[in-house]
């Protein structure tokens, strides 16, 4: 069964164009605080292949990470072919941020193809281990079975929003306010880890670890 995957009008990424610049403005009133040892930790990972994850609820201002502190080699974001999906495609392009199209429930298996040959050339790929639906703060298991199949690091960021206000949705959205303070951290789970895992006890680490690392976890 072919999946239908949504993109946006001439019309609508303009639309996007427009709202991206605003984002942009948004995202660098923020202060972001991250230690010595964490900067240390992405300078050490910056350009090699890996697999990027936070929360679903996080994703406002992943870009502005991206921005900062990914630079040193391509990165490509798993989104959802819906129509939502193609908004985010195309802000996120506008960022400098490509896609897969791709879910656990629609076209995830040709997705998990895609991005283990991107892995294979050296890129990154973010996700959002508990998107596209939830639940909140579990994460699925393939992230995990693309990072037995690849053999490439996951680095887990953790984003704590001080000040900001939260959406009525399923993953209680985090939109920061303006001028408002991020504390980010990483942590890396290494693949030397993989071979003594199972893909069910890999993506427990990865769950636990993300849930450590976020202190705001409500």
């Amino acid at each position: 069964m072919t999946v239908k995957v949504n993109w946006l009008s001439p019309l609508k990424r303009f639309l996007a164009k427009i709202l991206t610049f605003f984002i942009h403005l948004w995202n660098r009133t923020l202060r972001v605080e991250i230690s010595d040892n964490d900067l240390h930790l992405l300078q050490k990972y910056v350009s090699v292949a890996k697999i990027c994850a936070l929360w679903h609820n996080r994703l406002f201002v992943a870009s502005e990470l991206f921005r900062r502190y990914f630079r040193g080699n391509r990165m490509y974001g798993l989104i959802s072919p819906s129509r939502d999906g193609a908004w985010l495609t195309e802000i996120y392009r506008n960022m400098g941020i490509e896609a897969v199209r791709g879910s656990t429930k629609r076209a995830g298996k040709m997705a998990l193809v895609e991005m283990r040959e991107l892995l294979s050339k050296g890129h990154a790929i973010a996700l959002t281990p508990d998107g596209p639906r939830g639940p909140k703060y579990v994460v699925k298991p393939g992230i995990a079975l693309l990072a037995k199949e690849s053999g490439v690091p996951i680095l887990l960021a953790g984003i704590d929003v001080h000040r900001g206000w939260r959406f009525r949705s399923w993953d209680r959205f985090y939109l920061p306010k303006p001028f408002s303070r991020l504390t980010v951290t990483f942590q890396v789970i290494e693949p030397e880890l993989y071979p003594s895992l199972t893909v069910e006890q890999l993506r427990t680490l990865i769950q636990n670890t993300l849930y450590k690392i976020n202190k705001k976890n409500r």
